[in-house]
């Protein structure tokens, strides 16, 4: 276990330095412009940001992602983020529950319910635990902390480049396909920094999973996390790796392609994809909803930020995401956040190619 909180407490202290640059910033969300009226006839007072998310009323479609869990610092700082979702009326996931599994005394670290409230708490475990763990073992601990759901993350760039890391991957869709059997409440699945395109993000929604979590590149890159861990060389292949993967933009602009399609792969995507990797900004928050995303989700900001100021700078930056939100939706003259899901963007051309490239795949895969 000793081995397990050292290197948790490191990779929250290289996310946590502000001089290491693990934030690479390549979104290309910026590549995306959004609607402007000049005229926009409508009262920002009439505009609600509510949304419906597993059984929850959020008052804002954000989710505070996952990244602590492990250590003591990332619990104490877990609590503090879990006091602001629970304050907002946003969504918030654990850190990983690997470390409870084996030290069940650990337990009380992810019992966040009490503190979130009434709203959405959400388990994490890693792809490699599927495989380590029965089902059944996961899903009960998820019920001993009484969460509301399970994010499976997937992970494979950073085990690779992490000192000791499962690097065998074989049966990780296996392991998810018996999980999503055996659990009665929802299962997510995400990925940390390179994407989930949409050829395999199918295929996840095809087994039951509930939502899909693009967390493509642009954000915290885990392989930089794990170079500085461990020393970074320039020289090294960590580094020759940064910013690998697909940009969140040209993510979440493939499945809505895929969702504007329509028919069963349409129907299997509309209204289950959260955008995450890279967000910052309320702009940011912004055009990923525009492109169709039910939630929007970030981790390193809110984690620096509890770190740094705690629940009140927490509560000025949730505060921010929502002015910013709402001004996107009056702005685009849309009048309401589902129709700002569902509005005319201007895309600069590459970016938008790479996208239908990624939709197209997918669906010809369906088709087979």
């Amino acid at each position: 276990m000793a081995k397990l909180l050292k290197r948790k407490q490191k990779h929250l202290d290289v996310c946590l330095d502000r001089a290491l640059p693990v934030d690479s910033g390549n979104t290309r969300l910026s590549d995306i412009q959004l609607p402007h009226r000049a005229l926009p006839e409508t009262d920002i007072a009439g505009i609600s940001l509510s949304t419906s998310f597993l059984g929850y009323e959020l008052k804002s479609p954000l989710l505070i992602s996952c990244m602590t869990g492990g250590s003591p610092e990332g619990n104490r700082l877990n609590r503090l983020l879990a006091e602001a979702a629970g304050k907002h009326g946003i969504a918030v996931g654990t850190g990983s529950i690997r470390v409870m599994l084996t030290h069940p005394e650990t337990r009380s670290d992810f019992e966040l319910k009490k503190t979130a409230g009434d709203v959405p708490v959400l388990a994490n475990i890693g792809a490699a635990q599927l495989s380590q763990y029965p089902a059944k073992t996961l899903v009960e601990a998820v019920k001993s902390i009484e969460a509301d759901g399970l994010y499976v993350h997937l992970n494979p760039a950073q085990e690779l480049f992490q000192d000791g890391g499962d690097c065998n991957f074989n049966n990780w869709y296996k392991g998810i396909a018996k999980l999503t059997e055996k659990a009665d409440f929802p299962i997510l699945v995400k990925e940390t920094g390179g994407g989930i395109a949409p050829f395999e993000g199918l295929r996840l929604l095809n087994l039951g999973v509930s939502f899909i979590d693009v967390a493509g590149s642009g954000g915290t890159d885990w392989i930089a996390v794990e170079a500085h861990s461990r020393g970074y060389d320039e020289s090294s292949a960590a580094a020759s790796f940064k910013n690998h993967g697909y940009p969140t933009a040209e993510l979440l602009l493939a499945y809505r392609q895929i969702a504007r399609a329509g028919g069963s792969s349409g129907s299997l995507v509309s209204g289950r994809i959260i955008a995450s990797g890279g967000l910052r900004t309320p702009r940011d928050f912004a055009v990923s909803l525009a492109c169709g995303s039910h939630l929007a989700a970030a981790a390193l900001p809110f984690i620096r930020l509890a770190s740094e100021g705690g629940i009140d700078a927490l509560s000025e930056y949730i505060g921010e995401l929502g002015i910013g939100i709402r001004a996107a939706i009056v702005l685009g003259g849309t009048g309401s956040l589902e129709n700002f899901r569902k509005s005319e963007l201007r895309i600069i051309p590459e970016v938008l190619d790479n996208a239908e490239k990624l939709a197209e795949e997918a669906l010809k895969a369906m088709d087979r």
